[in-house]
């Protein structure tokens, strides 16, 4: 699976107390667009990105989304953490694809 965030993509606009505040490309489905994002003070490869939508299948209540990008510190490599609605981790619940753009 690729990542939905391209960190390298990151714009700085500027500074909060938690970190620094910018845009980001997201890729959801063949589309990519560019929105809101921050990238944590103590760790400055985690950006997480804003202005999506997340819905359950089962549902039909659209929730704020957020998609978390960290690198794993044993192997380098970069995962893309999706919360929105309830936090559910079972693996029933495909939220990459639950996402849309807002």
């Amino acid at each position: 699976m690729t990542n939905i965030i391209n960190v390298s993509t990151f714009e700085y606009i500027g500074s909060t107390a938690r970190g620094d505040e910018g845009t980001v490309e997201v890729t959801l489905r063949n589309d990519t667009r560019r929105v809101p994002a921050s990238r944590s003070l103590s760790n400055p490869e985690q950006i997480t990105a804003y202005g999506m939508t997340g819905r359950y299948q089962t549902g039909s209540k659209a929730w704020n989304a957020t998609v978390t990008s960290r690198r794993d510190p044993a192997t380098g490599k970069l995962w893309d953490s999706i919360r929105f609605g309830r936090d559910d981790r079972a693996s029933k619940f495909q939220k990459a694809s639950a996402l849309s753009f807002t």
